[in-house]
């Protein structure tokens, strides 16, 4: 059982801050978020966070966050009691990427203009490309981060750990959440991660991409709602089958 009362430890996503989990939160748990733009090294961010975190948490992570949420609870198993992992993978980045990656960081004029260049036209489902308020708030959360945040981001993310072979040992309850349609975290992905882990629960948001939290906010934060009143209640649901939209417990 877990306690109610526990506070959420928010993990935003390369170039993003709170607002990616705005319409998602339930309101009894008190939140608490991570600055994930400071450091260049994965494990340094990791113990950064921790040494700012409360005794025991529930990890909720986006993207990025997702990824630093699979450190922080192989690091400190103890402290985690619980895993919210949206649009996250267990994957490292192949080296052969790494300059391909390190560039794209470098030749980036500024945040937006990476945002509008690149990263906007396969990150949103294919009908929010033109969704003007969906992209000011995606470039809004960019413009506020810190200068050279995306630079150190990338760095993070090229030095992080495989964790699937790690997955196993997560005996935490999870839910794993992400859109049909995300190229980034793409499906096989998503089901690897699930497979991988003793204590998941599955479920596909459909019509969203990568932003599935600000693209399908209501479908996300039912999903998270419904989770935390069953492990509130004892219920740890194992791999469950699932269908886009729905959540179905075995």
């Amino acid at each position: 059982m877990i306690d109610d009362r526990l506070p959420l430890l928010l993990l935003p996503g390369t170039l993003c801050d709170a607002r990616v989990f705005a319409s998602i939160l339930p309101s009894a748990h008190a939140t608490i978020v991570a600055d994930l733009t400071g450091e260049t090294d994965m494990v340094a961010l990791a113990e950064s966070v921790l040494a700012h975190a409360p005794p025991r948490f529930i990890a909720l992570g986006f993207s990025l966050g997702g990824i630093v949420a699979l450190e922080i609870a192989a690091r400190a198993p103890d402290r985690v009691a619980a895993m919210v992992l949206i649009a996250t993978t267990a994957r490292a980045v192949p080296v052969s990427q790494h300059a391909q990656r390190r560039a794209q960081a470098a030749g980036a004029k500024d945040a937006v203009a990476l945002i509008d260049e690149i990263l906007w036209w396969s990150y949103v489902h294919p009908d929010r490309i033109a969704d003007p308020a969906l992209h000011e708030r995606v470039c809004a959360m960019a413009r506020d981060c810190p200068p050279g945040s995306f630079a150190r981001q990338t760095e993070v993310a090229l030095s992080r750990f495989d964790s699937r072979p790690r997955l196993p040992g997560y005996e935490m309850p999870v839910l794993i959440l992400s859109g049909t349609d995300d190229v980034v975290a793409q499906p096989d992905t998503q089901a690897e991660l699930a497979a991988g882990l003793p204590n998941a629960r599955i479920e596909t948001i459909p019509a969203a991409g990568h932003f599935v939290t600000l693209e399908q906010p209501a479908l996300c934060a039912n999903a998270i709602a419904r989770w935390l009143v069953d492990l509130s209640q004892g219920v740890l649901t194992p791999l469950s089958s699932h269908v886009p939209g729905t959540l179905e417990v075995s």
